[in-house]
């Protein structure tokens, strides 16, 4: 807890962590938008009703995209209320839609931050590749129906790993997801790619220090032009030098993300 003040009065804040699970299909991302439903106005709106008074988080580990789903979402916020975390949990789930569920709720110290604490983050990015869509799974994988080389896939992922100027897989001038309390700048550290065959099932993890706006989208997109054969995997290294969008290729669709893990 931290001592506060409000009119003269001292009081003890808490710091609470959230672990949240949403389907992003219906959210304009995670960050708040004037006018458009998205996960922050639902969670801060579940936390005014349950405390009786207006509530904001303090922060989140980062903003996903519109679309994007999250499995392990972080954030916290801080209340003067003594309630039990258990409590907590089954009253901000009473409150919430059914898009978006709290998993854990625990108190932490007043330190804690959820973003500048993050030390990695892994996303997660689901392809369907068969000549036929699942209609079982379709809102959560992009139907990829050509014949991909895995091989060759997961050759040209190995040239991404390491501390580089992603400025190639950046879509516009926004950044988002960046750890730490440096601001600014394009240079990741990407410490693992790693891709899945399940079946027809392909599973692109991707763990690093902090994510531009669309990277993740932006790399597998530019991994299934080596898989199809229309890129050589030894271009990797000539897209990160280039520094620009446009020699990078195209952008996955946002339904097949998935924010899997924050690690502190």
């Amino acid at each position: 807890m931290r001592l506060g003040r409000v009119a003269g009065v001292s009081f003890m804040t808490r710091n609470i962590k959230l672990v949240l699970e949403y389907d992003g299909a219906p959210f304009f991302g995670f960050q708040k938008q004037p006018g458009k439903p998205t996960v922050q106005q639902a969670l801060e709106h579940a936390l005014s009703r349950f405390f009786n008074q207006p509530m904001k988080i303090s922060a989140a580990s980062g903003r996903t995209d519109t679309g994007v789903h999250a499995e392990n979402q972080v954030v916290n916020f801080r209340t003067a209320s003594d309630r039990d975390p258990g409590l907590i949990r089954k009253g901000l789930n009473a409150h919430l839609p059914p898009h978006i569920v709290v998993k854990s709720v625990e108190e932490v110290s007043p330190d804690f931050h959820s973003r500048y604490d993050a030390k990695s983050k892994i996303y997660e990015y689901r392809v369907w590749n068969a000549p036929f869509r699942s209609p079982l799974l379709n809102a959560r994988v992009f139907h990829v129906p050509f014949r991909l080389n895995l091989p060759e896939i997961r050759k040209a992922a190995r040239r991404l790993v390491g501390r580089h100027d992603f400025s190639s897989f950046t879509s516009g001038s926004a950044l988002s997801g960046g750890l730490g309390k440096k601001k600014g700048g394009r240079v990741r550290t990407v410490k693992k790619i790693s891709i899945q065959k399940k079946g027809d099932l392909l599973i692109f993890q991707v763990e690093a220090d902090g994510f531009l706006y669309h990277m993740v989208r932006n790399i597998v997109g530019t991994l299934l032009e080596v898989g199809r054969g229309k890129r050589r995997p030894e271009e990797m290294a000539k897209i990160l030098r280039a520094k620009s969008r446009r020699f990078s290729g195209s952008t996955a669709p946002a339904k097949g993300l998935t924010l899997r893990q924050v690690i502190y």
